[in-house]
C-alpha cells in the first residue's frame, strides 16, 4: 500500500485525470479524498496498491497533468502521524511583511501559494505545534483555515549512508516543472519520425560574418579572460548607437547598458535583483513560460497575477480598465513581451502609453521584453516602451541577438535602464555569472556591424513562412486564430478541446507532429497551441499536413 499527496491548482477535469492516471495502469483505489483548500488549490490523498515498478511511472505521470504543481509519495511504514494546516493569509495586511515571514521561518512553515490578495502557508506538527502556529498568525488576518486532523507524514531519515539531500530543496522549487515548451521537445525525441515545430530555434545558420569574428577574437587571443561584467565597451557603444538610431532613445549611454548571457539571464537578474516575496508583478498573457517561472522564483514560489488577452477584431486585446483594476499596494511592476511570444501581439502606441498612464499613477517598473523587435509584418511597427515620453526612467527594457541574428546557441542579450536601475541588476548579474561570454561578444559587435543586411534576410524568410503556415491552416473548420503581427510564433485555437496539454501529447504519439500547448504561456492560452515558423519550410509543411489530417480523423 502507498500513498500518494498531490496538490493541484483547481481546473475542471482535475480530478479525473488524476484518477485516470491509476485507472490506465490498472491500479486499484483505495481511497481518494479530496481537500478544498479554496478555489484556486487542492489537497488530493490517494491510497492504493501500487508495485515498485510503478510509483515512479505513477508520479511521472501526474506531472504532466499541468495543474498539478506537487506529487509525494511514501509507503506506511515510512509515515508518522501529525497534523497539516494550510491557512489562507491577507497578504494586503497592515502588518510588516518581514515580520510574517519571521514568524512562518520561525515555525518551520512554509508558503505553497500566493495570489494577488493572499498567502496560502502551509505548517505541519502535531496538535500543540499547529495552535501556537495560529495564534502567531492570527494578527495578520486569516481568511480561512483548512486543518487535516491527523494524516501520515514522511518519517526523516536518519540513516547517513543514504541521506537524500534533495530534501533540503525548498518547497517552491519542487514545486516547479521545466516549461511545457521542452517537456513537449523532449518528449517528442522518444518517437520516431516527429515533426517538431515546438522550440523556437531558426532554421537559418549564424551568418558568415558573424563566425568569422568569433574565430579572429579567438585566433588574436581576445576571448581568453575575462570581461568587464557590464560587457565589452566597443560592444556598448556600438549598443548606444542602436539604441539612438532604432529605438529612439536619444539620451541613452553605455552606462544604462549591461550585456547579458542571453535575455534569460537578464530577466532573472532583474527579477532576483529588484522584487521581494510578496511584490506583485502582473504579467499580460498569454507569455513566455520562463518569464512565468522566473518570477515564481524569485518570489519564492508566488505566482505573477495574470492579465489575460482575447481575440477580438481578428487580433489579440486587452483591457487598460481590468488592468488597472488587479493593481493593488503590493504590485510593483507590469510585464510585457513586445512582439509577444506566443501570440505575435504587436502593442500600439495607444496601448503602450495607456500602461504607462497606469504605471506613472501607481508607480511601478514596466519590464519589456524585446527580443522579437526586428520582426514585425504588414503595417504594424515596433515602438520601445522606453522612448515614450516620461517613461524611460521607470522601464527596462531586455533586448538579445538570439533571435533578431539566428544566434540562439550563443547567450548574449542585453538589459537598458536609468543607472540608478542598474546598478542594482549588476550586482545579481555579476554574481550569477561574472562576465557576458567573451567570443559571443565579439560575434555580437560582427552582429550589429552588419545588421541591416542579416535582419533583412531573416525577415523576408519568417515573412514567407508566416504566410505559408495561414495559408496551410486558414481552410480547417477546427482551427481559429488571429494573423501574427509580430515574432515567428502562430497561436491557434483548436475547437473543442478542453485540456491542450494532454492533446498535445497525442500529437506527438497519434500525429507525429509535436506543437506547444497554449495553457503553457498563462491564463488565455488554455485550448491554443504554439507553432514555431521559424523551423525548416520543408517541416512546416509536413508538420501542418500531419496536423491537418489528424484533425480531419478524429472527433473533438
Amino acid at each position: 500500500m502507498i500513498t500518494f499527496l498531490v496538490l493541484s491548482e483547481n481546473k475542471p477535469g482535475v480530478l479525473y485525470r488524476i484518477a485516470d492516471v491509476f485507472l490506465k495502469r490498472k491500479i486499484n483505489i483505495q481511497s481518494l479524498t479530496v481537500a478544498e483548500i479554496d478555489k484556486n488549490l487542492s489537497r488530493f490523498t490517494i491510497t492504493a496498491y501500487c508495485d515498485n515498478a510503478n510509483v515512479e511511472k505513477v508520479e511521472k505521470n501526474l506531472y504532466k497533468i499541468i495543474e498539478v504543481v506537487k506529487v509525494t509519495s511514501a509507503y506506511d511504514q515510512e509515515l508518522i502521524f501529525k497534523e497539516l494546516v494550510i491557512v489562507k493569509v491577507n497578504s494586503a495586511s497592515p502588518y510588516a511583511i518581514r515580520d510574517l515571514d519571521d514568524l512562518i521561518y520561525l515555525h518551520k512553515a512554509e508558503i505553497v501559494y500566493t495570489t494577488e490578495s493572499a498567502v496560502y502557508i502551509e505548517k505541519q506538527g502535531t496538535e500543540d505545534d499547529i495552535n501556537s502556529f495560529l495564534n502567531s498568525v492570527r494578527p495578520y488576518g486569516i481568511k480561512e483555515i483548512v486543518r487535516s486532523g491527523r494524516i501520515g507524514l514522511l518519517k526523516p531519515k536518519n540513516d547517513k549512508k543514504t541521506v537524500d539531500f534533495s530534501l533540503n530543496c525548498p518547497d517552491y522549487i519542487e514545486m516547479l516543472d521545466v516549461s511545457a515548451i521542452k517537456k513537449i521537445e523532449y518528449y517528442s525525441k522518444e518517437f520516431k519520425d516527429v515533426v517538431s515545430l515546438a522550440q523556437g530555434t531558426p532554421a537559418s545558420a549564424t551568418d558568415k560574418a558573424i563566425r568569422e569574428a568569433a574565430k579572429y577574437a579567438i585566433d588574436k587571443g581576445l576571448v581568453d579572460k575575462y570581461t568587464s561584467g557590464y560587457g565589452i565597451d566597443q560592444l556598448r557603444e556600438l549598443l548606444v548607437k542602436k539604441l539612438k538610431h532604432e529605438n529612439n532613445l536619444p539620451n541613452i549611454n553605455k552606462n544604462n547598458i549591461i550585456v547579458t548571457h542571453g535575455a534569460a539571464e537578464g530577466l532573472m537578474a532583474i527579477f532576483l535583483a529588484l522584487f521581494r516575496r510578496n511584490d506583485e508583478i502582473v504579467v499580460i498573457t498569454p507569455d513566455y513560460a520562463s518569464h512565468l517561472t522566473q518570477i515564481r522564483i524569485s518570489r519564492k514560489g508566488g505566482r505573477p497575477v495574470f492579465l489575460p488577452m482575447q481575440i477580438k477584431n481578428g487580433g489579440w486585446s486587452f483591457s487598460l480598465d481590468k488592468l488597472e483594476s488587479i493593481i493593488t499596494v503590493n504590485t510593483k511592476a507590469i510585464l510585457i513581451c513586445n512582439p509577444s511570444n506566443p501570440t505575435g501581439k504587436v502593442y500600439s502606441r495607444e496601448e503602450l502609453e495607456g500602461i504607462l498612464e497606469i504605471a506613472q499613477k501607481y508607480n511601478l517598473l514596466v519590464i519589456t521584453d524585446e527580443i522579437y523587435e526586428k520582426f514585425v509584418y504588414g503595417k504594424k511597427q515596433h515602438i520601445s516602451f522606453a522612448s515614450l515620453s516620461n517613461a524611460f526612467e521607470r522601464t527596462i527594457s531586455i533586448f538579445g541577438f538570439s533571435k533578431s541574428f539566428s544566434m540562439t546557441g550563443w547567450r548574449i542579450g542585453y538589459i537598458v535602464a536609468d543607472e540608478s536601475i542598474i546598478k542594482n541588476i549588476f550586482k545579481v548579474h555579476d554574481a550569477l555569472i561574472t562576465c557576458p561570454t567573451a567570443v559571443s561578444q565579439y560575434a555580437a559587435i560582427a552582429a550589429l556591424e552588419n545588421s541591416d543586411r542579416i535582419v533583412q534576410r531573416l525577415k523576408e524568410e519568417y515573412e514567407e513562412k508566416r504566410k505559408l503556415c495561414i495559408s496551410l491552416l486558414k481552410d480547417n473548420p477546427k482551427i481559429e486564430f488571429a494573423h501574427p503581427d509580430g515574432a515567428y510564433y502562430l497561436f491557434f485555437k483548436i475547437k473543442g478541446v478542453d485540456d491542450d496539454f494532454k492533446f498535445a501529447l497525442r500529437l506527438i504519439e497519434e500525429a507525429g507532429v509535436a506543437i506547444v500547448p497554449g495553457s503553457a504561456f498563462g491564463l488565455g492560452g488554455e485550448g491554443f497551441f504554439r507553432i514555431a515558423f521559424c523551423r525548416e519550410r520543408e517541416s512546416i509543411i509536413e508538420g501542418i499536413e500531419r496536423l491537418n489530417n489528424y484533425l480531419k480523423k478524429i472527433r473533438l
